[in-house]
């Protein structure tokens, strides 16, 4: 029977030397190493897969928000200097409207001093050539010229018209009026409705004009005539935009008797 040393042999006493100088190699490497991986790896080694996804979330919300506080801190660096513009312009303002509250009143005082008593102190057209006024403001001197409201006149005369005179008559004209006549002859039961149904379709284009029944050529009706206008011109255009409304029209004399109102 075989003894139990006789189954070593040199070989196997060799590999296994082998095998732990090896593992002894990567457990110093190992412990070396540890020293330099980041510790975000230790955590996403040690950490579940869902706890790894929030973490990462959560990471990418913080850069967003750093983003969103550098784009509101220069918004607000913005808003400030815009602030500080419009109190600049303000103060501006103010002191400009402080100089004349200053200035006017001492204008006056400078004017009315200079203005005969029998003269109306107030600036009109008959304040002559050349007249300069001069006097000390704050921050400087302040200096007035007068002028005549009418250039190359001295003062403004105006022509008087006595009370008792009478206005000249109005120029009659030599004839009728001008007017148009609407439609196609109508007897005069039935021109009220003709007239409130062109109302009805160019109420626009009738409005101030009144009708009137002309007697038809030709015919037992009545001519449908509204007017008066202006002048013949004015019944030609007003002719011209019946027309196209869909409307027979002609210029006429505004002539005729009154039409009939229905019950």
């Amino acid at each position: 029977m075989a003894k139990a040393v006789d189954h070593f042999r040199a070989a196997d006493v060799t590999l296994w030397g082998i095998i732990a100088l090896g593992t002894w190699a990567v457990a110093i490497l190992g412990a070396n190493l540890s020293g330099v991986i980041p510790a975000s790896v230790y955590g996403a080694l040690h950490a579940s897969r869902l706890e790894g996804s929030t973490l990462n979330q959560l990471r990418a919300q913080v850069s967003t928000l750093e983003e969103d506080t550098i784009r509101l801190q220069r918004d607000t660096s913005q808003l400030v200097q815009r602030f500080n513009m419009g109190e600049e312009a303000a103060g501006s303002v103010t002191k400009r409207v402080g100089a004349l509250e200053v200035s006017v009143p001492k204008l006056i005082e400078q004017v009315q001093s200079r203005t005969p008593a029998s003269i109306d102190p107030m600036p009109t057209g008959s304040i002559g050539q050349g007249k300069v006024l001069t006097f000390e403001a704050d921050g400087g001197t302040v200096a007035v010229q007068q002028r005549p409201l009418i250039p190359g006149s001295d003062e403004v005369k105006l022509a008087v018209v006595p009370l008792t005179g009478t206005m000249p008559a109005p120029i009659a004209s030599p004839g009728p009026s001008a007017g148009i006549a609407l439609g196609v002859p109508v007897m005069p039961d039935a021109a009220e409705a003709q007239w409130q149904e062109m109302l009805a379709q160019v109420g626009t284009m009738l409005v101030g004009l009144s009708p009137v029944l002309a007697d038809a050529d030709g015919n037992d009706g009545k001519v449908l005539v509204a007017g008066p206008l202006v002048d013949k011109a004015s019944a030609i255009e007003l002719c011209a935009r019946m027309a196209e409304a869909g409307i027979a029209c002609e210029p006429t004399a505004y002539a005729g008797e009154p039409m009939p109102l229905l019950n």
